[in-house]
């Protein structure tokens, strides 16, 4: 089973796309701040994919994804925003994330988004062997 990381401050966001993604075949860790989410991912390639939110309580996940890009790290970043404007998709992208999705969004389509860029990094997505 592959594990991700949620970095999301929105408990009702944290408990649909855990239960939603739990359904799909992945295993779910959440950190509900930036330090939380740099605790969890102090141990190498522990993760098969990021999912992070852009605004949080004590930082942004553009900071996470600039931390593990630096780190060498090649996991799979996908942002979860309710930031639209052009300027942060760019900054998501820029920062090292391989997809930008602006909230709300559609489960089926995360799910298909996940599945993908798991399947570029050539790990195994969710049902895989």
């Amino acid at each position: 089973m592959s594990k991700l990381l949620l970095l999301e401050d929105d408990l009702s966001l944290i408990d649909g796309l855990t239960y939603s993604l739990n359904k799909a075949g992945y295993e779910v860790d959440v950190a509900r701040t930036v330090g939380e989410a740099l605790e969890r991912l102090s141990k190498p390639d522990c993760f098969a994919l990021l999912l992070l939110d852009v605004t949080l309580p004590d930082g942004t996940g553009f900071s996470v994804c600039e931390q593990v890009r630096e780190k060498g790290s090649t996991v799979p970043i996908i942002f979860l925003t309710a930031r639209d404007a052009e300027y942060d998709e760019v900054a998501g992208l820029e920062a090292g994330a391989d997809d930008y999705i602006v909230k709300p969004f559609s489960l089926a389509v995360l799910r298909a988004r996940v599945d993908a860029a798991l399947r570029r990094a050539g790990r195994p997505a969710a049902g895989s062997v």
